[in-house]
């Protein structure tokens, strides 16, 4: 009896659905690997377009297949995959860890094996080609000119009598708000979508993934993590930068220095058959060595409790890790160096880069300056 994969999805959220056609859908289809080979079955709202723009081997009009389906007593777009399985042979299926419940269930039912893949559907994808690499500089470099107009932004602020930045135009109070709105709206006029940019300024950005609402202050830390993806590629970008406006006090000189030798020690260990974890464990002693411990506070996390990176790619987080988990790096791979620092009532320090990895090191696709203070 033959084997075969199925994907039921649609590829403008999926990763998997989207590496697997090579076009944007809205709504749910149906891809199958049979024989070696991937059979496309679209509506007739999308085959056309599909026989020109997909990668599959073969496009097939979904219609054809749901009759046959509706004959068998299958329904949906289940029973039109069942369909199609029954006919090339197919009783034993591999599905992506994120398959949906409601589809696997009706397939045995109507006595298919269904069974997930929790390894991830593609393992290659975690291996970009110079093609994919080049999506991911594309994507890089529309992230790191949306920082500068941030940054550029913060310059132009004036410093109130309370310590609040000013607008530069209008004179009003400036909000993280403001600031992403800058870095935002560039982004969206060069096709690429944003998404939680994050402007946490002085305890906000105690919590990593704190996106800010509250008033940018003067001589208090403020990171800026964007991630924005490119509408044409479904490729992400990702960078992240710490600032104060003004003069930045020693105690936070110190952590903006620990973090930077941190994410260079990162940096200077990312190559092929590298283990993640060796490099999350030198940074995590580098920190430790520098007084900058981690653990639980008061109920609070501090010091650096996240993982020190992650793969980008047609997702935003996807394999490998770099943490405490061993992961070892290959050839090709994109991950993110992003040590940082958070104790609360203080705030943070994060400093992100998108690198590739080579053969004896990697290659700098952020390639922008760290610059703790802005005038």
């Amino acid at each position: 009896m033959k084997n075969a994969r199925l994907i039921i999805a649609d590829s403008e959220h999926d990763a998997d659905m989207l590496y697997a056609s090579g076009m944007f859908v809205p709504d749910p289809f149906i891809a199958i690997e049979l024989d070696g080979a991937w059979h496309g079955l679209f509506s007739p709202l999308e085959v056309d377009r599909a026989r020109k723009a997909s990668r599959f081997a073969h496009i097939h009009l979904d219609s054809d297949w749901r009759v046959i389906a509706e004959n068998k007593g299958w329904s949906g777009l289940a029973g039109c995959a069942a369909a199609f399985l029954d006919a090339g042979g197919a009783r034993e299926i591999r599905v992506p860890a994120s398959f949906p419940l409601l589809h696997a269930d009706r397939l045995r039912s109507w006595g298919f094996t269904v069974s997930a893949s929790p390894d991830g559907f593609f393992p290659d994808r975690a291996i970009k080609s110079e093609t994919e690499i080049g999506h991911l500089a594309q994507a890089e470099r529309l992230t790191r000119q949306s920082m500068q107009q941030g940054e550029h932004y913060l310059a132009r602020c004036s410093i109130g009598d309370d310590g609040i930045l000013r607008d530069p135009d209008s004179g009003k109070k400036v909000k993280s708000d403001d600031v992403r709105r800058v870095i935002e709206t560039f982004l969206i006029g060069k096709g690429a979508m944003p998404a939680h940019t994050i402007v946490a300024c002085g305890r906000e950005g105690a919590d990593p993934h704190n996106t800010g609402s509250g008033y940018i202050r003067a001589g208090e830390l403020i990171i800026i993590d964007i991630f924005p993806r490119v509408l044409t590629t479904g490729y992400w970008g990702d960078m992240t930068r710490t600032y104060v406006k003004g003069k930045a006090s020693t105690a936070q000189k110190k952590m903006y220095q620990a973090v930077r030798e941190g994410q260079a020690i990162g940096l200077s260990m990312v190559a092929a058959g590298v283990d993640g974890s060796a490099i999350h464990q030198a940074i995590t002693d580098h920190f430790h060595a520098a007084g900058f411990t981690t653990g639980i506070v008061k109920g609070k996390q501090t010091g650096f409790f996240h993982g020190t990176g992650h793969g980008v790619g047609l997702q935003i987080h996807e394999a490998p890790r770099i943490s405490i988990r061993s992961d070892i790096l290959r050839a090709g791979q994109a991950v993110t160096v992003e040590p940082g620092l958070y104790y609360p009532g203080v705030g943070g320090v994060r400093l992100e880069d998108l690198v590739v990895v080579r053969d004896g090191g990697c290659d700098n696709l952020t390639n922008y300056k760290c610059t703790l203070e802005i005038p």
